[in-house]
C-alpha cells in the first residue's frame, strides 16, 4: 500500500465527494495505481446509496 486516504463529511454524499476530489488529485509516479477504478466505484449508484455487499465488485464490474 502506498497511501491510505480517510475523509470525513457531514454525510455519505459529502464524504464521497471529498474522496472523489482527493483521488482525482492524486499523483503517483513510477507505478500503476487503481485510482481510475476507485473513481468508478465512487461514481456507482449502488455504492453511493450504501447498497453493496462483499460481492459488490464482482456484480457491478464483473471482476
Amino acid at each position: 500500500m502506498i497511501a491510505k486516504i480517510i475523509v470525513h463529511g457531514e454525510n455519505r454524499k459529502e464524504s464521497i465527494a471529498k474522496m472523489k476530489s482527493a483521488v482525482a488529485e492524486l499523483v503517483v509516479d513510477g507505478i500503476t495505481t487503481n485510482a481510475d477504478f476507485i473513481l468508478k466505484i465512487l461514481d456507482n449508484e449502488n455504492f453511493k446509496n450504501n447498497n453493496y455487499d462483499t460481492s459488490f465488485i464482482k456484480k457491478e464490474f464483473g471482476l
